[in-house]
């Protein structure tokens, strides 16, 4: 079975439990991962490493690189100081404590997170192709003359659409956008939904609606939501 999961965010035990959910109903699971893995949640380093587990156990786990992903990357190359980036603006903070709780924020960024983990994050493609689907962080822009090329709107669009030639007619699975578990339910209902974001906003927990993880079942359409327990 094939599964993808919305927008993490550090939120470390909600994901472990979605994943152990995932395991009750697929021994060998393939699971993919939309992108924000990291911040504002309170261990983006355990979410990193329950990704690395599962992988040296022999299962497939890939994720396509986020907005957050993309400003530590940015932070990371550019050499610079936490707190002359972007992405200290964005829930970095939460990020570098679940490294080290006392680290200087002046430092550099690359004396904040360890090499490996970098590595890692530096490594997540943009968009992840399968036969029936387009996994990406936040979507497509159709409008462009090469929708694989803008990286700018899989990693930051809002809006939702839709090119059946240029995407072979396959679904196009998203985050980025948090909506309440019930639209994303609804959604699917529609037999003419071919974009589907299944990020519920999972750190969110004090916005009515949100505040769980969501993951799909890609072979049966099926849901699992976990509220957040972190």
């Amino acid at each position: 079975m094939r599964y993808c999961i919305g927008d993490i965010h550090g939120c470390y035990k909600t994901f472990k439990e979605l994943i152990l959910q995932l395991f009750l109903e697929s021994k060998h699971p393939d699971i993919y991962i939309v992108g924000d893995i990291i911040d504002r949640g309170p261990n983006s380093k355990a979410v990193i490493d329950l990704i690395f587990d599962l992988r040296q156990q022999g299962f497939t786990i890939e994720c396509v690189c986020g907005n957050h992903e993309d400003m530590l990357k940015e932070a990371y190359q550019k050499n610079l100081k936490l707190n002359d980036t972007k992405w200290q603006l964005n829930g970095a903070k939460s990020t570098i404590s679940s490294f080290n709780p006392q680290a200087d924020l002046n430092l550099k960024v690359k004396e904040l997170i360890p090499n490996h983990y970098y590595k890692y994050l530096s490594s997540l493609p943009y968009f992840i192709e399968l036969d029936d689907y387009i996994i990406v962080h936040a979507g497509l822009n159709f409008k462009a003359n090469n929708p694989f090329s803008d990286l700018e709107s899989m990693l930051w669009t809002r809006e939702e659409n839709y090119d059946y030639n240029v995407s072979k007619g396959r679904k196009i699975i998203h985050g980025h956008t948090p909506v309440p578990f019930d639209q994303i339910r609804s959604n699917l209902t529609s037999n003419q939904v071919n974009v589907i974001n299944i990020d519920s906003g999972c750190v969110y927990t004090q916005h009515p609606g949100l505040g769980s993880l969501t993951a799909i079942n890609l072979d049966t359409n099926k849901l699992f939501n976990i509220p957040n327990i972190d």
